[in-house]
C-alpha cells in the first residue's frame, strides 16, 4: 500500500477520525477496512516521527499504535504523545504482536490489543475511548491531576475506559492554567500516593471566577468534615482497607454528574 494513496493533504474533521500508526502495509489496510466500515475516517503514519507530526497537526479522536516501527520505538512514541500538551489527551490503543499490557497502561495507553486483532475487538476498544456523553449529547469533560506522571496515567486510564473526555494535567499549576481555557466539568485527583500539592490546586481554582465553580473529587484515606468539603467545593472519596479504587471513584463521579448543578 502506497502512502501517497492513503495520506490526505489536509486534516479531516476530528470527529470519528483515527490515526493508524502501522508500518506493515497489509496490517494497515486491514485496520483501515475495519475502521472505514464502522464509519471512521482514517489517517496513516508509517513511522514514529510521522505519527507524532500528524497527531499534533490533526489531533485525531484516537490513535492505534504499533510498537515495532522503523525509525523509533513505539514506547517512545507513546511517551512523547503523552508528554506534549497538544496530544496528551488523545486516547492511544496499542495494536502489537508484543504482549506487554501492563507497561502500556502505565505509560498512558487507553487500551491494548495483541495481534492478530479481531474487528469487533478493535471497534469495542475504540468505543471505550470515545468520550462519554450526557443525556443532551454533551461530552462530560473530566480533568485528572497529579504531580506524578504514572499516577496521572492510571487515573486517566480509569476514566478513558468509561468514555469520559479526559484532560491530563501534570501538577497543580498546569491544572489551573488548563482549567481556565478548557473548562472541565470536574477535577479529579488522588491523594493516597502523596506528592500532590492539593492545597495549591484547591486554592488556585477557588480564587479564579472562571474556575471557582468547578467541583473537585479527591481520593483520600483521611476523613474530612462537611465544612471542609463545602468551603472548597470538594468531595472526598474515602478509601479504607481493601476498597477497590476504580469502583469507588467511578461511582462517586457518576453520583456527582447526576446532580443538577453540574452541566451534562
Amino acid at each position: 500500500m502506497d502512502t501517497d494513496d492513503i495520506q490526505p493533504e489536509y486534516c479531516p474533521t476530528r470527529a470519528l477520525t483515527v490515526l493508524v500508526v502501522e508500518d506493515n502495509p497489509q496490517a494497515a489496510k486491514l485496520l483501515s477496512l475495519y475502521l472505514n466500515q464502522a464509519g471512521y475516517q482514517v489517517l496513516f503514519a508509517q513511522s514514529g516521527g510521522e505519527a507524532l507530526a500528524l497527531a499534533a497537526q490533526c489531533r485525531p479522536m484516537a490513535i492505534t499504535l504499533d510498537l515495532l516501527l522503523p525509525d523509533m520505538d513505539g514506547w517512545q512514541v507513546l511517551t512523547e504523545l503523552k508528554s506534549m500538551p497538544r496530544t496528551r489527551n488523545i486516547p492511544v490503543v496499542i495494536v502489537s504482536v508484543l504482549d506487554r499490557q501492563l507497561l502500556g497502561f502505565r505509560l498512558g495507553a487507553a487500551d491494548y490489543l495483541v495481534k492478530p486483532v479481531d474487528r469487533l475487538e478493535l471497534l469495542h476498544a475504540l468505543k471505550r475511548c470515545i468520550p462519554n456523553e450526557g443525556e443532551n449529547g454533551v461530552c462530560r469533560r473530566v480533568m485528572v491531576v497529579h504531580s506524578d506522571q504514572e499516577e496521572l496515567n492510571l487515573l486517566a486510564m480509569m476514566l478513558a475506559q468509561e468514555k469520559y473526555e479526559v484532560i491530563q494535567a501534570l501538577g497543580a499549576e498546569e491544572a489551573i492554567n488548563l482549567a481556565k481555557c478548557m473548562h472541565p466539568d470536574l477535577v479529579v485527583t488522588n491523594l493516597l500516593s502523596g506528592g500532590m500539592d492539593f492545597f495549591s490546586l484547591q486554592e488556585g481554582l477557588k480564587v479564579l471566577p472562571e474556575t471557582a465553580h468547578i467541583p473537585i473529587l479527591a481520593l483520600t484515606a483521611r476523613i474530612y468534615s462537611s465544612t471542609e468539603q463545602e468551603e472548597g467545593r470538594v468531595e472526598f472519596v474515602l478509601l479504607q482497607g481493601n476498597d477497590l479504587i476504580e469502583k469507588r471513584l467511578l461511582a462517586a463521579i457518576t453520583k456527582l454528574f447526576r446532580r443538577a448543578d453540574i452541566p451534562r
